[in-house]
């Protein structure tokens, strides 16, 4: 009773705070506006409620992204990126900026296409090359971690040749950037993080059996192959998605999902839904804090979620004995 009494509460505080950081995404900004005005039109809904939106979207994804890639591999150290889709997607990102420089506008379907392209196919070569990959975890992390290192060379390689006005911008992206957010990646983002979500919250029971163990997740009944290429594939669907958006936001898919386990523990009713929240406050804070901490510039995503979150994880990991993997 006192463990649903607590869950509740911080459900309402974490969509309490989701709230409080869309509204001062609305008001705070370098340009200026007037209610009622041509220019509140232009700022509020075509420019900071669309980023608002997407940023709560990526920090969702990732952490949802980040409870199924640690159930799958049963490692509180795994995250969404992985198995190389981060690497696969800013790989693809990359030969869009090299093929069509105005690739860049996020505006563009043909960066975030190619760099969703990019993740899925690392994804699908996983496969390919290792036909039993969901029954082999150790298998199928050592081989996304080579084709991750392939693709990241591939990657640095092109960027080497960019000119070095392009070089910026590319490096940019890739550390995570909001910057032109439109209201298609939000229809985009919302269809793919609720089908996540739903896939995983109807699934509950089954990702539970499978922290007993494999062997002991089908004793229980629980198809172990199959579930575990689910979570593969919907996990690597949300990060896709996310990278094709947002480029790489590191720490968010790693530290969100054990820092909820800590606390709550590791039923994935509770795991899911205070991930999928948690995540969502966190990237809207730390859009937020982009924006404003260097104006009228901005500071990549990366840079803040790794300050914020590296600390307080090691925190947590220093006070806290036990609960969830640790």
């Amino acid at each position: 009773m006192q463990t649903t009494r607590a869950f509740g509460w911080a459900v309402l505080a974490l969509v309490l705070i989701i709230l409080a950081v869309v509204a001062v995404s609305l008001v705070v900004g370098v340009a200026g506006f007037a209610p009622g005005s041509a220019n509140f039109r232009l700022i509020v809904e075509g420019i900071r409620l669309p980023r608002a939106l997407l940023a709560l979207l990526i920090g969702g994804m990732l952490a949802v992204s980040g409870v199924y890639m640690q159930t799958l591999f049963q490692n509180p150290l795994a995250e969404p990126y992985i198995t190389g889709v981060s690497a696969g997607a800013g790989l693809g990102a990359v030969i869009a900026l090299g093929v069509l420089p105005l690739a860049f506008s996020h505006l563009n379907l043909l960066l975030p296409a190619c760099a969703f392209a990019g993740g899925m196919a690392v994804t699908l070569l996983l496969f390919l090359l290792l036909r039993d990959a969901a029954s082999s975890p150790l298998k199928l992390l050592l081989l996304g971690i080579a084709l991750g290192t392939l693709a990241a060379s591939l990657m640095a390689f092109i960027l080497i040749a960019f000119p070095e006005r392009m070089l910026r911008g590319a490096l940019f992206w890739l550390f995570g950037s909001l910057a032109g957010a439109s209201w298609w990646q939000v229809g985009i983002g919302t269809v793919v993080l609720v089908a996540g979500c739903a896939w995983g919250l109807l699934s509950f029971r089954a990702l539970d059996a499978l922290l007993l163990g494999r062997e002991d997740a089908h004793n229980l009944g629980v198809n172990v192959p199959r579930l575990s290429r689910w979570l593969l594939v919907v996990a690597t669907l949300l990060a896709s998605v996310s990278v094709a958006f947002a480029g790489i936001v590191t720490f968010v898919g790693l530290v969100i999902p054990h820092i909820v386990r800590i606390l709550f523990g590791a039923g994935h009713l509770k795991l899911i839904i205070l991930s999928l929240l948690c995540g969502m406050a966190l990237v809207g804070i730390v859009d937020l804090a982009a924006r404003q901490l260097m104006p009228p510039g901005e500071i990549p995503l990366s840079i803040i979620t790794s300050l914020i979150g590296a600390p307080f994880f090691i925190l947590l990991l220093l006070k806290v004995r036990g609960g969830g993997y640790v």
